[in-house]
């Protein structure tokens, strides 16, 4: 079949025969009294099932008036047994605990500081020794080893004497030549 003009699709399978038509509800869902009418006013079903309205009025006003006895008792007999806790005491306790722990966070802090102050002087010693041996080396840069054996001017020294560095000094023959010159830079060989 053939879709009608302006037909949805709902009233389409209606038409068929796939969907049926809805069912509508002709019993009255909202009665009145609650009740299955055998007995006007009572309840099917919960926690007053079976009974008429006025029972249920009175049996909520019995134990209304039950609630209030054992309210001002209970009121009574609790006030008598509490007793207020010690807060002045729990307050000096937790602050004795925060005293003690401030001190030693304030213990600790000055012994930090003095591992700070001794690892700085043990730095500041090293920077020093540092720069004195660069200078040093710097000092020695210029000389010259003088790989001699034997002793100087007759005198005789043992161990490595001979091979201790020495300040550099012009070969013997070049420094003559130029002092030997006419002074006018030029060099006699």
């Amino acid at each position: 079949m053939a879709k009608r003009k302006n037909e949805s699709n709902r009233a389409r399978r209606i038409r068929r025969g796939v969907v049926g038509k809805p069912k509508v509800d002709t019993t009255n869902s909202k009665k009145r009294g609650g009740g299955d009418g055998s007995k006007k006013g009572t309840k099917r079903s919960g926690r007053f099932a079976g009974m008429t309205t006025k029972e249920i009025r009175d049996f909520r006003a019995k134990k209304k008036a039950q609630r209030d006895i054992t309210d001002t008792t209970t009121t009574d007999t609790t006030t008598e047994d509490f007793e207020m806790p010690d807060f002045q005491g729990m307050l000096d306790t937790q602050a004795d605990l925060y005293t003690s722990q401030l001190d030693e966070l304030r213990e600790q802090q000055r012994l930090d500081a003095e591992q700070y102050r001794r690892e700085q002087a043990a730095a500041q010693r090293q920077f020093e020794l540092d720069q004195r041996t660069m200078l040093g080396n710097e000092a020695r840069a210029g000389q010259q080893t003088e790989y001699k054996f034997g002793s100087i001017s007759g005198r005789k020294r043992g161990g490595t004497f001979g091979f201790r560095r020495r300040k550099r000094r012009l070969m013997g023959g070049i420094g003559s030549a130029v002092s030997a010159g006419s002074g006018g830079g030029t060099l006699n060989v």
